[in-house]
């Protein structure tokens, strides 16, 4: 169910990033609108070339568009400072606690939502040399890259006209300071924020790539889904299913516009009930099976972090599902899905599921793991009841020593009295 969760997110938020890659483009050139549905197919046609291509291709076509969104970031950040002023567009007593705590729970997911993707890092360890290092490093490095630019791009968007009040209504907040700082129309402002739109759903694709066909490896999906290519081993079947899907839901959201916002709250509600069982995992494997050294890298949080990202997931879930103000439509969308997909896990995966090559590696080595310890605990025990059992027989022993010798004390105190008297007598 975790991995179905995970899955759903990916793709419906391919299909969400998708649809605001384009609408970014049909700003810049309106007579485009009625070709949407043509252009979300050229979006997943261009970008399922490079992840089917892979290898070289889609590493250096992704690291390009990486260094891009970053460059356009810094360049707003920074560009865009002699414009900013905080006191004077920031400030709005109207907007210190806008909503009030309602308000708060509403914004709550969105916010969380700022470091999506860093989960998805462990799927590449396959792909890597030391995993067990590189991989760790890369999402620290990657929440630190994620708040550091947050907090930049949120102090300077709010600090350059017109303004904060006006912010809710922006398609591309990004625009007000390339307009200012190269002097260029809305339009042509709102191209520079393509790129990194582009990568967002690029990104995605390749995660639900690599979840899908790791599910149909175990056969908890089709196992045609598990095809890759012969060259590179690239889950060519895994990537067109899911592209497929999601290609579907932005005809959906064609069809009917209003299911966009639902589509985007389904796919964040996904993501937080699959990060809820992912830190359930954490835990478990923490305590059940200790001596396994999945990474190099140890958390400072442990446990207690674990348990502190729960209690966020929890509130954000209740703010989905109670703050949004659509009558919890997404929260009944969801739950249907949850039925459709635990009814195909008892129907046909329940039976057919087994262990993948790279999970029985794994849960081998958990399982004599754990046997050892058991083994060893079990061994101590026995040993300390051995050893209690001794020094109680020892213990008992000395009793029995010390009540006998009392006993032959009293006998030679009375035989010797017995004697005095017969002698008196």
């Amino acid at each position: 169910m975790i991995g179905c969760c995970e899955a759903l997110e990916y793709i419906a938020y391919v299909a969400t990033s998708t649809i605001s890659f384009i609408d970014l483009i049909v700003d810049s050139i309106p007579d485009l609108k009625a070709y949407r549905p043509l252009l979300w197919g050229l979006f997943y046609a261009s970008a399922l070339f490079f992840h089917i291509k892979g290898d070289r291709a889609f590493w250096y076509f992704n690291f390009g568009l990486g260094i891009i969104s970053i460059f356009i970031v810094i360049l707003y950040c920074v560009g865009s400072l002699p414009y900013a002023s905080f006191a004077k567009y920031a400030v709005d007593t109207n907007f210190e606690f806008a909503g009030g705590f309602s308000g708060f729970m509403k914004a709550l997911p969105l916010a969380a939502w700022f470091f999506v993707g860093v989960e998805s890092l462990p799927m590449v360890s396959d792909q890597v040399d030391h995993p067990k290092k590189v991989v760790p490093v890369a999402q620290v490095r990657c929440v630190g890259t994620l708040f550091v630019t947050g907090i930049a791009v949120f102090f300077v968007t709010v600090s350059l006209p017109p303004g904060l009040a006006a912010l809710p209504a922006e398609l591309v907040p990004f625009d007000n300071g390339f307009t200012l700082l190269f002097d260029i129309s809305r339009q042509a402002a709102t191209v520079l924020s393509l790129p990194a739109t582009y990568a967002t759903a690029f990104g995605f694709m390749w995660c639900y790539g690599k979840l899908i066909v790791a599910m149909a490896t175990s056969r908890l999906l089709p196992v045609f889904l598990a095809k890759t290519t012969t060259s590179n081993s690239t889950p060519y079947a895994a990537l067109l299913a899911g592209s497929g899907l999601s290609y579907a839901l932005c005809i959906v959201v064609y069809i009917v516009p209003s299911i966009g916002q639902n589509l985007f709250n389904i796919c964040v509600l996904a993501a937080f009930m699959s990060y809820t069982g992912q830190c359930v995992g954490y835990i478990s494997l923490k305590h059940n099976y200790r001596n396994i050294k999945s990474s190099e890298f140890r958390s400072p949080f442990g446990t207690a972090g674990a348990l502190y990202s729960i209690s966020v997931w929890i509130l954000c879930i209740v703010g989905v599902v109670a703050f949004q103000g659509h009558d919890a439509v997404e929260c009944f969308a969801f739950l249907i899905v949850v039925v459709l997909l635990t009814l195909f896990y008892f129907g046909y995966a329940r039976k057919r599921q087994t262990f993948s090559p790279q999970e029985n590696r794994v849960m081998l080595v958990a399982h004599v793991t754990k046997f050892n310890i058991k083994k060893v605990a079990a061994s101590r025990s026995q040993q300390n009841k051995s050893g209690a059992s001794a020094s109680g027989s020892r213990r008992h022993s000395k009793v029995n020593s010390d009540i006998s010798g009392k006993k032959r004390s009293i006998r030679s105190e009375r035989s010797g009295k017995s004697i005095r008297q017969d002698s008196n007598g």
